[in-house]
């Protein structure tokens, strides 16, 4: 009996017929058990040996068991990235502090916004976008320290919330990590809800401090004697001055995103940093079936998954560039700017409309956020995916 693979000596002379002869049927059942218990004798001990990682680890979810899969790459619970970051506030004040000259938010400068009229009579805006423009860890970390002080000098009660009503910018996670500083929740609120989920969300989470961007501003007045608890508006300037806010809204504090970092800068206060079972945020979903419901996330929570992310993305860290277009408002973008800041990327912020050469808002002949931005890192989701090949098909 020939082995075409080159087998052991004594298994090329194996013929169950010879043993048949020699031996008898005795000899030939012999040889048949030993060829069967052979493969599963070293199969017993490869399953054995790959049975030393335990993936399933029991767990207790409302009062039932059941079992909690793990990382491959790692047999113990994932809950920091490194110890003594249990919050988001200590993670990013270590990481400004390692980071401290390395660049780390980038917007694109407004040159200029052109309104196009098509054939059928709609207009439609168009931007003209220059370079990004740079501030590092150390930068941003103090302008958060401001911003975390002017909050309170303000008039912000510790004891309430503060809501984000706006697009993803800069001035989000400024303000994101100000709150945060303090102890204060935030409360995440799309900049595309209609005017009675925005309702719903700031009364029933019993907002105090509402931060917006001008635009949003504008829509206040309508609905402000429908809001219960609002006592200040904070809202982030543009960068035309004609956009800039310049009306009164009696009964409420209005002041501007550098005023209050401003009055920070001139009386700081001491930080108030949170413990990791302290609420974070609590993040509103769209409300496309209804009104929408506000979900509690801890700092423990987004720290995990910061930490869990960090450990399946290969060599990140600060060579990296990321693009951020996605609403902060949602979970994906939150847990993927965390994950930026904590491996010390840069982060250069742009806009669904504006991220490639043909994008609805990008003037003609103006590069798109990507081309200038050159980024290393994006996250996606579908329709996103379908504008980029779209851009790359027209040309």
């Amino acid at each position: 009996m020939v082995d075409p693979k080159g087998s052991s000596s004594w298994l090329k002379s194996l013929d169950i017929s010879d043993i048949w002869k020699d031996r008898g049927e005795c000899g030939a059942l012999a040889a048949i058990v030993i060829s069967i218990l052979v493969p599963v004798f070293f199969s017993a001990l490869f399953f054995a040996k790959k049975k030393g990682k335990i993936r399933g680890v029991p767990v207790e979810v409302s009062g039932e068991g059941g079992y909690a899969i793990r990382n491959a790459r790692k047999t113990e619970l994932v809950e920091v990235p490194w110890q003594g970051a249990p919050t988001m506030a200590h993670l990013f004040e270590q990481s400004c502090d390692k980071y401290t000259l390395n660049q780390f938010l980038g917007t694109r400068k407004l040159i200029q916004t052109e309104f196009i009229t098509s054939s059928d009579g709609r207009k439609f805006e168009k931007l003209h976008l220059g370079d990004y423009e740079w501030e590092t860890y150390g930068e941003v970390f103090a302008r958060v320290s401001n911003f975390a002080s002017g909050l309170l000098k303000l008039g912000h009660v510790m004891d309430s919330r503060v809501a984000i009503f706006s697009d993803t910018r800069a001035e989000w996670l400024i303000a994101l990590q100000g709150c945060f500083r303090q102890n204060v929740t935030v409360v995440t609120i799309y900049a595309s809800l209609g005017e009675d989920a925005l309702i719903h969300s700031l009364n029933e989470t019993e907002v105090s401090t509402l931060i917006c961007d001008s635009k949003q501003l504008r829509k206040l007045d309508a609905i402000r004697s429908r809001l219960t608890y609002i006592q200040n508006v904070i809202y982030f300037e543009d960068d035309e001055k004609e956009d800039s806010f310049s009306g009164s809204l009696s009964g409420w504090t209005i002041a501007s995103f550098i005023e209050v970092e401003k009055l920070g800068k001139e009386s700081p206060v001491e930080p108030s940093l949170p413990s990791k079972n302290d609420t974070a945020v609590i993040m509103y979903t769209s409300g496309s079936t209804g009104l929408p419901k506000g979900v509690m996330i801890t700092h423990g929570n987004i720290v995990a998954t910061t930490a869990a992310v960090m450990t399946v993305i290969p060599n990140l860290g600060s060579k990296d560039v990321y693009l951020a277009y996605l609403p902060l408002a949602h979970v994906f973008e939150m847990a993927a700017e965390s994950v930026m800041l904590a491996a010390g990327c840069a982060i250069g912020y742009g806009s669904p409309l504006t991220m490639t050469d043909t994008s609805n808002k990008i003037k003609k002949g103006t590069k798109g956020d990507a081309t200038v931005l050159k980024p290393t890192l994006l996250t996606a989701v579908p329709a996103i995916l379908d504008r980029i090949r779209d851009g790359v098909v027209k040309k």
